[in-house]
């Protein structure tokens, strides 16, 4: 058996073609929008793919497998309990497919979601024995995936749930098996994961402190599991919804370069780093950085379903963060333009270091720590307040209409945030370097919640 794994690090979403190349063919567990990747994978391997798993209706991203049933004549598995649109097979608990000489067995584990499933697999040239599990979210690199996604009513029901998962089937398993989880290093689906994209059942049976406290009671599992989720994005229900139905092609027309006429009505997104965009930039604009994180951040300020202008003249550039948007649903991006407006009119967002920012806070600027709870928790800036970036568009009537001096980790969200503040009108800095400039100048910090 051979496994692939393809990792988009923006979403922290693993996906995996298994192949048993003596036979020719391969299968799929979770794949992404992106589907000419799993392909191309494919056919440098010499194989078919048959068949693709999906062990939950997922949150994060835009699944793959309905497109790719349109495409070519494949077998779309999910749980029993999946209640999803469009053609699929709905496996019961202990229920096997051969595909080649690979078994997958698909084992109930709810607790992510009702109606997740994990899948054990076999290469029968080698043993019976189960070899591989991918857990999907009921069990991750040092984690498990979060329980609160479908709103709080649900919440207390799947905690449950995920706490019996563990206890009743996923910790019952061999120390042996390689677990293959869907969410990984920087997904919301999960508080804090591990940097390595495999592990070992043995090896988080031992090390993985929420299973630990799966062999304990109730009670000590739930606060565990409570502890240091980050803000989930504002478009997961939204993907949900469009994953239940089944995603279809995303538009692969080539984008166009827009006018200044033609930006009304959308909202400008402006991906460069945020020195240049604090030296200049369209009213209006946001400031999310094009690195692999764009869309997340992108889905948690921007309304989903918002018309989107991408602000720069390198077309790779447009269709490659276009790209990364549509894994996520955004699919109403109008064009791009140029980041310079026609009429010569711009704005700036200056750009403080440190010690200036300590300043300003002296003289009364209110200093906005932007970062996750998790993250203010383990120490910010004395005095700072706290709000997280994806919830500063809704929350801004709290903040004061004098200066504001935003900051993050390193400068990133933050300057995200001081566009969105800008846009009400307020007076806003970015600290560059973040709380890491802030600790390097050995300034004040606090540790309260």
């Amino acid at each position: 058996m051979l496994i692939e794994q393809l990792f988009d690090t923006g979403l922290g979403h693993a996906s995996y073609l298994c192949a048993d190349p003596d036979a020719g063919v391969a299968f799929l567990v979770d794949p992404d929008r992106h589907i000419d990747a799993y392909l191309a994978v494919a056919s440098r391997l010499g194989v078919l793919v048959t068949h693709s798993f999906e062990t939950h209706v997922h949150n994060d991203y835009l699944s793959g497998s309905r497109a790719l049933a349109e495409l070519r004549p494949i077998t779309v598995h999910t749980g029993a309990d999946a209640s999803v649109a469009y053609p699929h097979v709905g496996l019961a608990h202990d229920e096997v497919v051969h595909v080649g000489e690979l078994a997958v067995r698909c084992v109930a584990t709810p607790g992510h979601t009702p109606e997740h499933v994990a899948y054990l697999v076999s290469d029968l040239r080698r043993a019976d024995d189960p070899q591989y599990l991918f857990s999907g979210g009921a069990l991750l690199v040092g984690q498990i995936a979060r329980v609160d996604l479908l709103g709080a009513t649900l919440e207390a029901s799947l905690a449950r749930a995920a706490y019996d998962t563990l206890r009743s089937h996923v910790l019952k398993l061999p120390d042996h098996l390689a677990v293959f989880p869907t969410h990984g290093g920087g997904s919301a689906c999960a508080a804090t994961v591990a940097g390595s994209r495999w592990t070992t059942l043995g090896f988080e049976r031992r090390h993985n402190h929420v299973a630990r406290a799966a062999l304990e009671d109730f009670a000590t599992f739930h606060r565990t599991i409570q502890a240091g989720l980050p803000v989930a994005p504002a478009y997961y229900p939204h993907v949900r919804a469009l994953n239940a139905q089944g995603a279809p092609f995303a538009d692969r027309r080539p984008l166009p370069l827009l006018r200044q006429s033609a930006l009304a009505g959308a909202t400008v997104i402006d991906p460069r780093p945020p020195h240049l965009f604090g030296a200049g930039h369209r009213r209006g604009a946001l400031n999310v950085v094009g690195n692999d994180s764009f869309a997340v951040r992108v889905g948690s300020t921007v309304p989903f379903g918002t018309p989107l202008v991408i602000l720069t003249v390198d077309v790779e550039q447009a269709e490659r963060l276009r790209s990364q948007l549509a894994v996520i649903g955004y699919d109403d991006v109008r064009g791009y333009a140029s980041p310079e407006p026609d009429d010569g009119e711009v704005l700036r967002i200056e750009q403080v270091d440190a010690r200036t920012a300590a300043a300003r806070a002296e003289e009364g600027a209110v200093l906005l720590d932007v970062r996750e709870i998790g993250e203010w928790r383990d120490g910010h800036a004395s005095g700072a307040v706290h709000m997280p970036y994806s919830e500063v568009r809704e929350r801004a009537g709290e903040l004061p209409r004098g200066r504001i001096v935003v900051y993050c980790a390193g400068g990133i969200r933050s300057s995200l945030a001081a566009s969105i503040l800008e846009l009400t009108g307020r007076e806003v800095l970015n600290m560059r370097g973040g709380f890491t400039a802030w600790r390097n100048a050995e300034l004040p910090i606090a540790s309260d919640d």
